[in-house]
């Protein structure tokens, strides 16, 4: 199931199953909520290309990201960091002891989505120094 983003990586699987989520809405409401290209990315578990992410390069000093399907706060501004092309992250956004990020297995890796809404935002890679946190979402 989706677990609250530990520390370090699970050392068992956990199988990819269906969560109930805060905001749930049919494929037909997030279709013309989202773009087509937002729709194969957060509902279809899609890849943005390398490098042309719309955030690759913003750094605002204050606020916060949010999930584009519900606005659920995901990443501090201050988590962000420049990696490799994708927008990079090192530590999700809590509240009332709550992850507003979930993990699940996804292929053999591990999936980021949106406790708010369950879209796809991705995966996290741990161990690779990138930051203290050693994480990278």
């Amino acid at each position: 199931g989706t677990a609250s983003l530990p520390h370090t990586p699970p050392s068992v699987a956990m199988p990819k199953e269906k969560k109930a989520f805060p905001v749930n809405k049919s494929a037909s409401e997030w279709k013309n909520q989202l773009t087509k290209e937002e729709y194969k990315i957060l509902r279809k578990g899609g890849t943005e290309r390398y490098g042309c992410g719309s955030y690759n390069n913003q750094y605002p000093k204050s606020g916060y990201f949010a999930c584009k399907g519900c606005d659920h706060p995901l990443y501090s501004v201050t988590s962000k960091f420049p990696d490799s092309g994708w927008v990079a992250f090192d530590q999700c956004y809590h509240s009332k002891a709550k992850c507003h990020v979930g993990v699940q297995r996804d292929f053999g890796g591990l999936e980021v989505i949106c406790n708010g809404c369950g879209g796809h935002l991705g995966h996290v890679f741990y161990g690779e120094k990138h930051t203290d946190n050693n994480e990278r979402h």
